[in-house]
Formats: structure tokens, C-alpha cells, sequence
């Protein structure tokens, strides 16, 4: 007779990551301050850090997120003063993203 293999949520690949991403957001909040800023407003900023001025949709594939997600992540960093946006020299219709000087502080 055949067995059957039991199914066992401890076991699956997306229920472990799910447990590692909550670990990694907790040690972030402890180490950055509750609320003070979300792993993925950080990850903007330091691709910012690291890149220079980017426009929103370069911004958004660098740190692989989707049109909607980085468009908030945006709203709230330039409500925040964390980021600018700038006028894109070679192309008045688009802007550019910025670190500020508070942004740059993080």
C-alpha cells in the first residue's frame, strides 16, 4: 500500500520564509527604532545612497518593487523630508529622487 506523504506546514519553503522575514523586520525594528522607518523605506534610501538621483520607475526595479508599492514608499519619504525630487535634466516631463541631507543622515 502506498503512503501517503503528510503535509506539514513546518516543512514548506514560503511558511519558513514568511517566519525568516518577520525575524529580519523585528531585528530591524529593534535595531532601527519602532516605527521610525520600514525595512522597505530603507532599502529606497540606501539605493539611493548607493546609485545617486534615479527616477521612481529605476528606483522601483532596484529594489524590486512594484509600480504601486514604490509610489507609496515615495509619498511618505518625500512627506518625511527624507527624499527630493528634482527636475530630470535630460527629460523635463520625469523626476529625479534624491537622498536629502536627512535622508543622507539615516
Amino acid at each position: 500500500m502506498a503512503r501517503t506523504a503528510v503535509y506539514r506546514l513546518e516543512d514548506q519553503i514560503g511558511f519558513l520564509l514568511r517566519k525568516a522575514h518577520q525575524r529580519a523586520t523585528g531585528i530591524f525594528q529593534t535595531l532601527i527604532g519602532d516605527g521610525a522607518i520600514t525595512p522597505t523605506q530603507y532599502a529606497a534610501l540606501v539605493k539611493l545612497s548607493e546609485a545617486g538621483p534615479l527616477s521612481q520607475n529605476h528606483l522601483g526595479r532596484l529594489t524590486a518593487m512594484d509600480p504601486a508599492t514604490i509610489q507609496g514608499v515615495i509619498r511618505r519619504l518625500v512627506q518625511r523630508r527624507l527624499i527630493q525630487r528634482r527636475p530630470d535634466p535630460g527629460d523635463k516631463r520625469r523626476a529625479r529622487l534624491a537622498l536629502s541631507r536627512a535622508g543622507a543622515a539615516l
